[in-house]
């Protein structure tokens, strides 16, 4: 499946450099707070695993509310700009390289399927894919689903960072309130989620990966 370019080179270059810079400037601040350890831990899980898993997981080691939902943002757009110019760009060059496949393959499977939701409801359904708490539906992959069924930058970043900041503050008031009914079994979570990671990484990659 080939990617139609609505934007021009100078455009996807000048959005992965505002990514860049203005990531470099978050992790300083988390930085001077004494909250990179947060961060890092939020943001991935959730880039590996998905928002849910990144939300019980940072709940789990008592991680504040509004630092998980800042994070989980913050990873979202902060992917997207960066990630989106990369993957218009060398959309053909990414398909040769091994690690890339699976995400690849995968996201031309989702988007040639005619009754999904992003072909059914167009940009609202690209906001429920945003939405939905598993992994590959995050700020970035969807942008990257959305590009490939012909959107414009311009049209997929609002949508994409409105559903962020729904999602991040949903899941992550629902992780909170769910460890406080587990008690000293949330100390488990950590563990669990590594199981998971795992498990997601090596199916993804046996799976999509010769498709």
């Amino acid at each position: 499946m080939s990617i139609e370019k609505t934007e021009s080179d100078r455009f996807l270059i000048g959005l992965f450099v505002t990514g860049v810079i203005s990531v470099s400037i978050i992790l300083f601040i988390f930085y001077e707070f004494g909250l990179i350890r947060e961060f890092s831990l939020i943001f991935s899980t959730q880039f590996l695993s998905g928002r849910e898993f990144a939300m019980l997981n940072g709940a789990s080691m008592e991680v504040s509310l509004y630092v998980m939902i800042l994070v989980s943002f913050i990873s979202d757009i902060g992917c997207m700009m960066i990630g989106l110019p990369i993957f218009v760009i060398f959309h053909e060059e990414l398909k040769q390289i091994p690690v890339m496949a699976p995400f690849m393959n995968f996201s031309e499977v989702i988007t040639s399927n005619k009754s999904g939701l992003m072909h059914k409801f167009g940009l609202v359904g690209i906001f429920m894919i945003c939405f939905i708490p598993f992994q590959m539906t995050g700020g970035l992959a969807t942008a990257c689903f959305a590009k490939l069924l012909g959107f414009t930058v311009r049209e997929i970043i609002p949508v994409i960072a409105i559903a962020s900041v729904i999602a991040s503050v949903f899941w992550a008031v629902t992780a909170d309130a769910v460890m406080q009914y587990l008690g000293p079994v949330q100390h488990y979570i950590p563990y669990f989620i590594v199981l998971v990671v795992a498990s997601i990484l090596v199916y993804n990659f046996v799976h999509y990966r010769n498709r």
